[in-house]
């Protein structure tokens, strides 16, 4: 009798024991959690996969949106990317990771003038530098200098004496279109900003420059 009643009493604790236990991990986590492991790993294709499944009972989840979208971009199939970003967007406007993303799909997509105006229109609303220099590169990709410039001064005006990589992005069109000394005054800007900055400071010395607080020059356009 004592070991059925031990029996008994055991048995309730068990019970007791599930109903005051850990909540299990909801399917959406789970697979948000697996498909950002993936992702991490480089394992796109995989990645994508958990992500599509979040999609099909939450078509609205902002996030899985996103990183499916993602996902998309690492694999080469910026069209699907730029679909899945302007829905992201929808659900979270004002999100500038994913204004950025959806510019950068549209570019890869052949898309050209919609990305410039995406991002030129996102970069004076916001006064952002770094949908600017985001901008400048998408420029400088299809030859056009004179944008690129345009678009680069407008992100040293924004931050003139925060971020060496407006500088830098200037300093590389210039070495592009032959201007040494004005890429040597850039890095020099840039060193002023960021004198930690090992491959500034290798780049200088290429130019024959001993990288040095003698070196600087002040911040601006």
């Amino acid at each position: 009798m004592v070991a059925a009643s031990s029996m008994v009493a055991f048995g309730a604790s068990s019970i007791g024991c599930e109903s005051t236990g850990e909540p299990s991990t909801p399917p959406t986590v789970k697979l948000q959690k697996d498909g950002d492991h993936e992702f991490r790993w480089g394992r796109f294709e995989s990645a994508s996969e958990y992500y599509a499944r979040i999609l099909e009972n939450e078509p609205g989840d902002a996030d899985a949106l996103e990183m499916y979208g993602r996902c998309m971009l690492e694999l080469d199939r910026p069209a699907e990317a730029a679909k899945v970003f302007m829905t992201a967007t929808a659900r979270r406007p004002g999100d500038r990771d994913l204004v950025l993303l959806l510019g950068e799909a549209e570019f890869q997509n052949g898309e050209y003038d919609r990305a410039f105006q995406l991002l030129r229109t996102w970069a004076i609303d916001n006064e952002d530098a770094d949908a600017w220099l985001e901008l400048a590169g998408f420029a400088m990709e299809l030859d056009d200098p004179d944008t690129a410039r345009d678009a680069i001064e407008r992100a040293i005006e924004l931050e003139p004496e925060t971020d060496a990589a407006a500088y830098v992005a200037a300093a590389d069109l210039a070495e592009r279109l032959g201007d040494e000394a004005l890429a040597l005054r850039r890095l020099r800007q840039a060193y002023g900003i960021e004198p930690g900055n090992q491959s500034i400071s290798d780049r200088l010395r290429e130019f024959g420059e001993v990288p040095g607080p003698t070196i600087v020059l002040p911040p601006g356009v």
